[in-house]
């Protein structure tokens, strides 16, 4: 009887180590499938910039009157294409540009005017950015713009795109590859249309900008 004691002590010890070691690997195996899925999903839920999630109708309407296209002069000393008036020629009525919206890249279609900024060299002074980007900062502003964009925009971005849509087919006129860190979007949203501007400034040297106009969604 003692033996038949010892023996059936022994069984349910050895039961209960088996039940404590499975519970411990359900425990183990729950814990990594969570640690697994936390940072997957503190990625998707703090990712700063997704182009999805820009909503035109959240730019406020303007009343203002933008006056012909493409809207937005040179400042004072400055040109755009080496001349102080829009050339007919650098218009397009139908064209493609990619703007960044808060580090990533949206295409849009529309009426397009696209020039280089250049300084008059004719009283010495060089290219300021600083100068010309607050100039177009207050003028777009006062027009009822709203920036949508003043940070980096990720290398990944201008690859995902590719150089046969930014360079071969010049759909990325005003994005530089030497200043992804300094494009300077704007929308100006009306009753009947949406105006997107971007502009890359390069110090002492010269600007880019693009000026794309579709018809309100």
């Amino acid at each position: 009887m003692k033996k038949l004691a010892i023996l059936f002590v022994i069984a349910v010890s050895l039961m209960a180590c088996k039940a404590r070691i499975e519970n411990n690997t359900t425990d183990t195996a729950a814990n990594k499938a969570q640690q697994s899925k936390t940072p997957a999903d503190s990625i998707a839920n703090n990712t700063p910039h997704r182009a999805n999630s820009f909503d035109i109708n959240s730019i406020p309407v303007s009343n203002k009157d933008l006056g012909t296209f493409p809207y937005i002069i040179p400042p004072s000393n400055y040109a755009y294409n080496y001349s102080k008036t829009i050339q007919p020629g650098d218009i397009n009525d139908t064209d493609k540009e990619y703007f960044a919206v808060n580090g990533k890249l949206i295409a849009q279609e529309g009426k397009s005017y696209k020039a280089h900024i250049d300084r008059d060299a004719k009283d010495g002074k060089r290219f300021n950015s600083l100068e010309v980007g607050k100039y177009f900062d207050d003028l777009i502003k006062s027009l009822g713009g709203v920036q949508v964009n003043n940070v980096a925009v990720p290398k990944a971005q201008i690859d995902s795109v590719g150089n046969d849509e930014l360079v071969t087919k010049k759909y990325g006129n005003s994005i530089d590859y030497n200043m992804l860190n300094d494009i300077k979007t704007y929308v100006i949203r009306t009753r009947t249309k949406q105006v997107w501007i971007q502009m890359t400034l390069m110090n002492e040297e010269s600007g880019k900008i693009t000026v794309l106009e579709n018809k309100a969604i």
